[in-house]
């Protein structure tokens, strides 16, 4: 059926007087700020002070208001629906045109202009008194407090309440500071009910959601989210959008300035299993356009018009899929897991949201244990990659693509066997080996030092091990990991240390120079202290390094001698890991190629327990 869009004249009067509008779930909340409604207004002022300058001598007349200049105030677009009018777009506009009526209402003293501005606010109805012109059944209370010059409410229950009190306020003392006599005040009015011009497009429903679209894409646009849910909810039908825009609400507003990101995460977890660059930039783009094109995420969703089962699916996904994953991305975006905050706040590992989003099905009763240990496992994923020598972000997040596919519907008793599994393939597929028995081996650790291995990833797992040893000798640690790992400054930051001074002494341990160089930067000889004023000089001895050492953190500590005196709990700790791991600490009074190497082993040991290699 041929579509029709309506366009029809209208001044202010005309629009408002004797008028209800209903506002579409289309629209956002009443969100004007005071600098918006001021250059209305100024606007207003200015053609209005230009026509009454020159006429301002003549009676106020129907014939002379014709002489006065007119000022447009663009168009507004409605749609009638079981003789209800919605207004789909420009309800910015009348709500405020609506309250400078209002404004104007307490201002005059002339009967019949009171009479006409009183019926640009409401309406009257015999059964339910004052009926407000824009969306009676929501600001019916707020709006009685603006017309009776009523203590306004105690408590608002929404952002519209709000901002209409406080540009009622803006406008009133716009307009008070005007101080207008009574016959220039008489001829604003009429200026304001008369020569203020909008156009009404009246449109049928079916072209509502693409009609909102293109409007809110140009100038102050809509969010993504927000023209989503008037193309999605603009689907169903008038008897279904008040309770599915309710629904969407509720579970959106738990999201605030993150709903985008969700909506993105949430398609990426559930339909794109495999880097596609083409395809990530068009959803980080317009994914709200994206999944209504033709492409497999649109025919897996089926909310276009000409799916089966549209209007069943767009229930069930708003209903099921945004009520309970919107919650689920809420809660881990807080981060309050510990491996979460880990992956986020230190490592930006922004994946992991998706993963988890993949891994949990709706109302998943295993929801936690899957949010710590899938976090849990994306940590030792992306520090095993880096100990390995075979991280990057553009395969880390193919393999987060990856994990989105091999988390769903698998039991977390898989996760591991999963991971070991990505880790694996990835070692043979950089290295181009045949066979890998292990996610890390100590030769290849030994690779990983300082000048291979950026200083943030250097500072989070100097904090990890420092973390893991005071766990379990119940010491208390000077800061915690995201301090450590995060904290740069000169005076309050963590900086890493070279056990091995650039000195004769330290040299001679070495075969040569080139060595010496090389081994000073193994994992073994770093350790971290704060302040860069504590950091030891160039050449200095290590025996006085160690009096640095006994009050820096108690990995450096554990190199010193004093630390091993009247210390039970240390000494349990470390009669637990001889008998583990066959290792243990032991104070170093000579750090020679020895102590280096002894040093790194017991390293490589304990990486082996805090990422359970």
């Amino acid at each position: 059926m041929q579509q029709t869009i309506t366009p029809d004249r209208q001044t202010v009067e005309s629009c408002l007087k004797q008028k209800t509008y209903y506002i579409d779930f289309y629209q956002r909340e009443y969100v004007w700020e005071k600098k918006t409604v001021e250059i209305l207004l100024n606007d207003i002022f200015y053609n209005f002070e230009l026509s009454y300058e020159e006429h301002k001598d003549d009676d106020l007349s129907p014939e002379l208001m014709e002489k006065f200049n007119w000022y447009y105030l663009n168009i507004f677009i409605t749609n009638n629906v079981k003789n209800k009018i919605y207004i789909v777009d420009g309800q910015q506009r009348l709500s405020t045109l609506t309250l400078i009526a209002a404004k104007l209402y307490h201002m005059t003293e002339d009967g019949s202009l009171k009479d006409i501005l009183k019926e640009c606010v409401f309406t009257k109805d015999k059964w339910r008194g004052n009926i407000f012109c824009l969306d009676n059944e929501k600001r019916k209370d707020v709006m009685e407090c603006i017309l009776d010059k009523s203590p306004y409410l105690q408590s608002l229950k929404n952002k519209t309440e709000k901002n209409l009190i406080e540009r009622y306020q803006d406008i009133s003392d716009y307009l008070d500071l005007k101080n207008m006599d009574s016959k220039k005040l008489k001829t604003f009015i009429s200026y304001f009910l008369e020569k203020l011009i909008l156009v009404e497009l009246s449109i049928d429903k079916e072209d509502t959601p693409m009609i909102f679209e293109v409007i809110n894409d140009r100038g102050e646009a809509l969010k993504p989210f927000e023209i989503l849910k008037g193309k999605i909810i603009g689907a169903l039908s008038k008897d279904d959008t008040d309770k599915y825009s309710e629904i969407w609400e509720n579970a959106i507003s738990i999201l605030f300035e993150k709903e985008d990101d969700f909506l993105i995460d949430y398609i990426k977890s559930k339909y794109i299993y495999k880097r596609n660059s083409k395809i990530e930039i068009e959803i980080n783009n317009a994914y709200h356009r994206y999944i209504f094109n033709n492409n497999e995420i649109a025919n897996n969703l089926k909310f276009r018009r000409k799916d089966k089962g549209q209007i069943v699916n767009i229930k069930k996904f708003i209903n099921e899929d945004l009520t309970y994953y919107s919650h689920l991305y809420a809660k881990i975006r807080k981060n309050n897991y510990l491996y979460l905050r880990y992956n986020n706040e230190i490592n930006s590992l922004s994946g992991q949201y998706q993963n988890i989003l993949a891994a949990c099905r709706i109302n998943d009763p295993f929801e936690d244990d899957k949010i710590k240990a899938l976090s849990k496992e994306i940590d030792r994923l992306y520090v095993l990659l880096k100990l390995n020598g075979i991280y990057d972000s553009n395969s880390f997040q193919e393999i987060s693509y990856r994990i989105n596919k091999e988390m769903a519907n698998v039991s977390i008793d898989k996760y591991r066997e999963i991971f070991n599994g990505i880790i694996i393939e990835t070692i043979k597929e950089r290295r181009s080996l045949q066979t890998v028995t292990t996610v890390l081996d100590y030769e290849t650790f030994l690779k990983r030092d300082y000048s291979n291995m950026d200083t943030r990833t250097l500072r989070y797992f100097l904090a990890r091990i420092e973390d893991y040893v005071c766990c379990n000798i119940n010491q208390t640690m000077q800061n915690d990991v995201f301090y450590i790992s995060t904290k740069t400054g000169d005076k309050s930051g963590y900086h890493i240390e070279h056990i091995l001074s650039r000195n004769e002494t330290n040299k001679s341990y070495f075969e040569n120079e080139e060595e010496f160089e090389t081994k000073r930067n193994l994992l073994g000889g770093l350790l971290l202290l704060k302040d860069r004023s504590n950091i030891s000089s160039g050449n200095e001895e290590y025996e006085n390094k160690l009096k640095t050492y006994s009050n820096s953190l108690v990995w450096g500590h554990t190199l010193c001698d004093n630390f091993y005196h009247c210390n039970k709990d240390f000494e349990d700790f470390n009669l637990r890991l001889q008998q583990d791991i066959n290792n243990h600490f032991e104070p170093i009074d000579r750090f020679d190629k020895d102590a280096l190497d002894k040093r790194s082993r017991l390293l490589y040991d304990l990486v082996k327990l805090i990422w359970e290699i």
